[in-house]
């Protein structure tokens, strides 16, 4: 597989992580931090060798942009998005739970904003025909998001007790970090070598950083 064009990574890693920052302990970049990044890119490419491309591959602008975010943008990382909003709206709804009871308003109101993203995953995101065009490495990614919505479904469904909302919460976002982290190593390892050393560059320059913050 062709490696994505430096832009295109950072664009589908930033879709992903505007939904998922509020529930990940670990510091990872914001979208503004992303793209930041990519400016600095294009300016590097430009100064650096103007017309070649990171990739090394001549550009097919619009044809490879629109499957990009049509199909790997529709369907893995928009899934962990999902999930992502899903394991935040839990999580407070935890906090709401204990204080209130499971059966409180603000519970049952976070606990129907999670079904609604859980169907916009299986009936938008991952229905049949964008699975059937995902690569090979990411339809196992695909299966496990379907999984486990179903499985948070049937079990918010069943308007469960305190201890069973928080096992809930609990295998979402272990799940959601889980296939999240296996797209992101899956991706990096189909860029090309230029492109990965560009990404680590500035995950060490991010790193630096945070410690001299």
């Amino acid at each position: 597989m062709a490696g994505i064009d430096i832009q295109s990574f950072f664009d589908l890693l930033a879709y992903g992580i505007t939904k998922q920052k509020s529930t990940i302990s670990e510091h990872i970049p914001t979208v503004a931090d992303l793209e930041a990044d990519v400016e600095k890119l294009r300016t590097s490419e430009n100064s650096g060798s103007p017309g070649k491309s990171l990739s090394q591959e001549p550009s097919a602008p619009s044809t490879t942009r629109e499957k990009a975010t049509g199909i790997a943008t529709g369907c893995i990382p928009c899934s962990i998005g999902h999930l992502g909003t899903c394991s935040g709206l839990l999580n407070e709804a935890m906090r709401f739970a204990r204080k209130d009871g499971v059966q409180s308003d603000e519970v049952i109101k976070r606990v129907n904003m999670c079904l609604d993203e859980l169907n916009a995953l299986e009936r938008v995101d991952l229905r049949p025909e964008m699975i059937h065009d995902l690569p090979d490495w990411e339809k196992p990614m695909a299966e496990k998001a379907l999984d486990l919505s179903r499985s948070l479904r049937h079990d918010l469904e069943q308007v469960p007790d305190l201890s069973m909302l928080e096992g809930i919460s609990a295998k979402t976002q272990t799940t959601r970090n889980e296939i999240g982290k296996s797209w992101f190593k899956e991706r990096f390892t189909r860029m090309t070598p230029e492109q990965q050393r560009l990404v680590e560059d500035k995950l060490r320059e991010k790193a630096v950083a945070q410690k001299e913050g």
